[in-house]
């Protein structure tokens, strides 16, 4: 909510006042008169600064308003309400089901998650930014549907295998919301499957809260950009550090050995996340880009390697 107020501080009052002749008579009194009744205007019009701590509900009423009546008064207005994101949504991780079993040869540990929208501002009429909502809602339903066949594939799979009572075999599955801000939401899936070898495998959930929509890799980028290249380049250069900085470390790159499958560049759909100070973060699962006993690997792109291309 934080992030709302302060896009909607952003937004330049004397301009609004300027372009009044854009609004209705009834318009420009309800906006006017609800800005001075917030504290975002004196009584003389000028615009006062003010905390940005204040409850869920009147960010999202203050912001509700203004996205009604402000983008058509300002470009600038407008462009500063399309950075909003929809108002108050909030996603939920839930555990709807522990599938749970133990043997002396087999074991599961499977949570089956569900993501859940709760909006802040369910006293604010919020019909003008349906839309959005309905993406988000949308976008949410296609990630829960992903889960679910997923988590039953797994349960399928592991109750097959203990059903022939032969060899040993567990398959353990979890989840953690790795980031979460007001205009981004990622939820990882841990998959660990042990039969003959164990393997380790993840998968990435991304909702732009901006949009509503789900995101990917490309989604961070300008349109048609090539992130491929400068990624895959400042991955290659951190690997190579890596190994002359530490000999028990290795990747398959610039290897003549046939140990694996030579890394050349990531996929258009590569596992990522963002992390506390907004880097991308690539992620490979096991045996992806090093041998097995490397397990999860993953690199904070540099920044600067992206900074031409990035939104």
């Amino acid at each position: 909510m934080a992030r709302i107020y302060e896009m909607c501080n952003d937004i330049d009052s004397e301009n609004i006042l300027q372009e009044k002749e854009q609004l209705s008579r009834e318009e420009r009194g309800k906006l006017i008169d609800f800005m001075k009744s917030e504290g975002i205007f004196s009584e003389n019009g000028k615009k006062k600064r003010r905390n940005a701590g204040r409850t869920v509900v009147w960010a999202a009423a203050a912001a509700a308003l203004l996205l009604v009546i402000v983008p058509n008064t300002s470009a600038k207005a407008a462009y500063a309400m399309e950075q909003i994101p929809i108002l108050g949504n909030v996603i939920k991780a839930v555990t709807i089901r522990n599938y749970q079993y133990e043997s002396d040869n087999y074991s599961a540990d499977i949570q089956k998650v569900r993501l859940e929208q709760s909006n802040g501002a369910e006293k604010v009429e919020m019909k003008d930014v349906g839309t959005e909502a309905d993406r988000m809602e949308g976008s949410i339903q296609t990630i829960n549907e992903s889960i679910e066949e997923m988590t039953d594939r797994l349960i399928a799979r592991f109750e097959e295998q203990k059903e022939q009572e032969e060899g040993h075999g567990s398959i353990d599955m979890s989840y953690e919301v790795v980031t979460d801000t007001d205009t981004w939401f990622t939820l990882r899936i841990d998959v660990t499957e042990i039969a003959a070898s164990g393997f380790q495998y993840q998968s990435y959930y991304h909702i732009d809260k901006t949009t509503g929509e789900i995101a990917s890799l490309k989604n961070l980028f300008k349109e048609g950009a090539d992130y491929i290249t400068p990624i895959s380049e400042n991955i290659k250069e951190q690997m190579r550090e890596e190994m002359l900085a530490d000999e028990s470390k290795i990747y398959w790159v610039d290897s003549e050995e046939e140990m694996g499958e030579q890394f050349e560049t990531i996929k258009e759909d590569q596992n990522f996340y963002l992390n506390e100070k907004g880097q991308i973060v690539i992620c490979f699962d096991e045996y992806e880009v090093a041998p097995g006993y490397m397990g999860l690997v993953e690199f904070a792109v540099d920044e600067e390697a992206v900074a031409d291309i990035r939104k």
